[in-house]
């Protein structure tokens, strides 16, 4: 039997998975387990040696966890797979790479697809060396300093959504927009901006896919530049998903898209995020990103999905 370790964080999403209940579903699947909580102090003790595969159950704030963990133990060149659950409230990476739209097909494949996941680098910011999901300047870092520690204990993700659309909405209303130099590809870029991003994966924040051509899988980064100019459409672009409407809105009418290998950037503000970790001591030095040489590899599709995901596909 193949040995799984769980990695599981009980609290991820509106918390509605046990352990029990985890653990169960994948013994069920033909599995030997070991589980962990990301609650746990030594929950990274976990070993390379007592594991063929591992499963995530978590939010992308989990998964940044164990990346963390595994290029701390020098462990990413085992190439040990991942089969990603999500529990989160956005799951940006496991809609980015494609597990629901896989599943929901009706001809998806009998046999596993493992997707190679590259993370990026930074240089220039203490203790943060890296980033899955993206890293910026603008809006998103003064939207997750308003989310702290907010909400309610019975919020579901959906909910939990919304209100974060909500809080958006205000911010790009009234948002200072900064300054930034910045370097991409030897592409000498200016202005002011309400928003400046890094992305690796398609989606940011609640959902909003604002690199739709990102692949996690090349060598590319996406850059993603809203001007001071483009605010009123940033606006009813935000309203237009709060309202259930967002499909018949083009976000090329207020976002700049352009794939870069490397970039520099000096920001005039204080606050930038890399991933969900906000960072409010940003002293105005030059930040170096670009692709790192550390891979995740996920299954994208497998026949273990089918039954443990059973209830987000029919939900």
């Amino acid at each position: 039997m193949k040995k799984a370790q769980i990695i599981h964080n009980p609290t991820a999403g509106n918390a509605a998975h046990s352990k029990e209940e985890i653990i169960e579903l994948i013994e069920n699947e033909g599995f030997t387990t070991k589980y962990v909580s990301t609650d746990d102090k030594d929950w990274e003790s976990f070993s390379k040696n007592e594991m063929n595969v591992i499963f995530l159950a978590g939010g992308d704030g989990t998964i940044r966890k164990l990346a963390s963990s595994l290029i701390e133990k020098k462990m990413c060149h085992l190439h040990i797979p991942i089969y990603l659950l999500p529990m989160g409230t956005a799951n940006n990476i496991a809609t980015s790479i494609g597990i629901f739209k896989k599943l929901n097909t009706a001809s998806s494949k009998k046999e596993d697809e493992i997707q190679k996941f590259t993370c990026g680098k930074l240089k220039g910011i203490n203790d943060e060396n890296f980033f899955l999901e993206g890293a910026g300047f603008g809006v998103f870092p003064e939207l997750i300093r308003q989310m702290k520690d907010t909400g309610k204990d019975d919020e579901t993700s959906d909910e939990k959504l919304k209100r974060t659309l909500k809080v958006l909405l205000e911010i790009v209303k009234n948002y200072k927009a900064q300054k930034a130099n910045i370097k991409a590809d030897g592409l000498k870029i200016k202005g002011t901006f309400l928003l400046v991003e890094l992305m690796n994966i398609k989606y940011i924040g609640p959902n909003l896919e604002f690199a739709p051509n990102a692949n996690v899988g090349d060598d590319f980064l996406d850059l993603v530049l809203i001007p001071e100019e483009k605010r009123k459409a940033f606006v009813e672009y935000v309203e237009s998903l709060i309202n259930g409407t967002s499909k018949f809105q083009d976000i090329g009418n207020f976002i700049k898209v352009l794939r870069v290998q490397k970039l520099k950037i000096k920001w005039k503000g204080s606050k930038l995020h890399v991933d969900d970790i906000l960072i409010e001591d940003y002293d105005g030095k030059k930040i170096r990103m670009e692709m790192n040489s550390k891979t995740l590899e996920f299954f994208t599709n497998s026949p273990v999905y089918k039954e443990i995901l059973k209830d987000k596909l029919e939900a």
